[in-house]
């Protein structure tokens, strides 16, 4: 059976220097229904090679996003340089 994904919304960036009023970040919602597409398995790696570039120069992001896995909506997030199995 083939696993269907829809992503919803899908986010990545950082607070620059961990100021809550200089968010860097980058709406990734198609690049990430794109990894999904080539990568039926649904595994990703979330890093700045994968999510099109650095939103946050020097600052280490972090990852959240809402993809809807075979008609269920599920939460997921990390950390720069981990792996996601959003299957």
């Amino acid at each position: 059976m083939s696993i269907t994904y829809v992503v919803t919304s899908a986010a990545y960036g950082a607070l620059a220097g961990g100021n809550e009023n200089n968010t860097q970040a980058a709406n990734v919602t198609g690049t990430l229904q794109t990894l999904l597409n080539q990568n039926p398995n649904g595994v990703v790696t979330i890093n700045n090679t994968t999510m099109g570039g650095d939103p946050s120069k020097g600052n280490t992001k972090h990852f959240g996003a809402i993809v809807v896995v075979n008609g269920s909506s599920q939460a997921f997030a990390c950390q720069e340089g981990q792996t996601i199995d959003f299957s």
